[in-house]
């Protein structure tokens, strides 16, 4: 096997040479410019916007492991918080350049999912360091393994700059079974890139080599008895066909199926073959005018939820984009809302029905039989007096939230505006110490936390 650290040097002078690439492609691309078409002109746009995302992808995975790799040697507060304050820019950087990379061929989901999560536990650290909490050995190996994830896939990708140099590949052609940057993200999907056991689905999985789901309950059915419950669980709709497609045996075993209405509608359902729970479905049905209001959605999401086995949620989260509404909805128990627990439903404010469910958060976290004696030392007056007059809090509750650890952690939920912008603050109950702040971002697809 290849020497780590010659390897690595291998890797940061192919992400040199990936640059210069760059560069002369950029070139070339506006000489070809004077003597193509309008089309044509269009194309190499296209082939230029997927390039600089590429490149920047791969400039930010090596930044990402390069600072990991000084994390091993680094020892001060100091230096250790801007190491991981940069992997935390960068992780958020080469998230964005994937984004800029998506297409109908590419299932870059996991790898936007690791970028999210490193980010995640870059900011946990930040967090242990500043609240002057040592860093465990479990943190160590935990960033040791982020590492050669990382560096293994910045291989992968600087790997597949060499063929660019080499075999003139370019993105708006390569699409098919051949495309190498399609064999380094089905690379991810196979867990080529093994991931470490920090990236979780959900608090309370030990993993995600061996993750459990503590929600499936029941004795375990048949293919043709999930069928049949699919059906009660798709009613509403004026279902003609269920056709079983697949059995998938990840963390839980379950059933997928296909359907299809009397209206010619399509979609797809998961059931689990432990109980026949219903994992997530999905159906495709073209927004026109909304005639139903947002909290009219809400209501429908809390009640299809309680319908079919997911009982005590409430609404969290909403947003409305063309005439849909997506809906989080987590379990509510004595005053205590549990991020961790939770389901994302899709409405159609068009015909007032449930469009899209998933629960998978649900089915790996909800566990709450026993009762749990949460130390709450604040109470929400001392809370509220913490914050200047020019945030106006419209409400506070107590939450708990999944932690970069794997764990949970109860705080409140200070939820207002100021000068204009609203905010999420998330404050640890017992000491309190800001866990989280996320601002409310008005997007063109609805809104979204930062």
């Amino acid at each position: 096997m290849e020497n780590t650290n010659t390897g690595r040097k291998k890797y940061k002078i192919a992400v040199a040479a990936c640059a210069l690439f760059l560069a002369a492609a950029v070139v070339l691309a506006v000489l070809l410019g004077v003597y193509v078409s309008r089309a044509g002109d269009a194309r190499i746009d296209a082939e230029n916007n997927y390039r600089a995302a590429y490149f920047e992808l791969l400039d930010s995975m090596l930044d990402i492991e390069t600072d990991l790799s000084k994390m091993k040697v680094a020892s001060t507060d100091a230096m250790q918080t801007e190491l991981m304050l940069d992997t935390a820019i960068n992780a958020e950087l080469a998230g964005q350049s994937l984004s800029a990379l998506v297409r109908d061929e590419y299932q870059l989901e996991p790898t936007i999912k690791f970028c999210n999560q490193l980010q995640d536990f870059a900011k946990y650290i930040v967090k242990k360091i500043d609240r002057e909490q040592p860093l465990t050995d479990k943190d160590y190996e935990s960033l040791d393994d982020l590492h050669e994830a990382a560096l293994e896939l910045g291989r992968r990708l600087a790997a597949m700059g060499d063929g660019m140099r080499e075999d003139g590949y370019y993105f708006i052609e390569a699409i098919g079974e051949d495309d190498p940057f399609r064999d380094i993200v089905d690379g991810v999907e196979d867990s080529a890139v093994q991931y470490p056991s920090l990236i979780y689905d959900g608090p309370f999985s030990d993993g995600l080599e061996d993750p459990e789901p503590h929600a499936l309950k029941g004795e375990e059915v048949t293919r043709e008895q999930a069928a049949q419950k699919a059906k009660e669980y798709l009613s509403e709709y004026d279902v003609t066909k269920v056709e079983f497609t697949a059995e998938a045996n990840g963390y839980f075993e379950s059933y997928m199926y296909s359907f299809a209405t009397a209206d010619g509608k399509a979609g797809t359902v998961q059931l689990s073959k432990t109980g026949g729970h219903l994992v997530m479905f999905d159906i495709y049905e073209e927004m026109v005018m909304p005639t139903f209001s947002k909290d009219e959605g809400v209501e429908v999401a809390k009640i299809y939820c309680r319908d079919h086995g997911y009982d005590g949620m409430t609404a969290v989260w909403s947003t409305v984009s063309d005439s849909e509404l997506f809906v989080n909805l987590c379990y509510e128990r004595d005053g205590i809302v549990f991020y961790p627990d939770m389901v994302k439903v899709k409405v159609s404010l068009q015909t007032g029905k449930v469009i899209g469910f998933e629960a998978l958060q649900y089915i790996y976290n909800h566990d709450r039989e026993d009762e749990v004696d949460y130390a709450v030392e604040l109470t929400e007056e001392e809370v509220r007096a913490v914050y200047r007059d020019d945030f106006e809090i419209e409400s506070v509750r107590l939450a708990v939230i999944p932690t970069g650890s794997g764990g949970e952690e109860l705080c409140y939920e200070v939820y207002g505006e100021c000068n204009g912008d609203k905010y999420f603050v998330f404050v640890d109950a017992e000491t309190g110490y800001e866990l989280e702040v996320m601002q409310v971002i008005d997007g063109d697809d609805g809104e979204l936390l930062m």
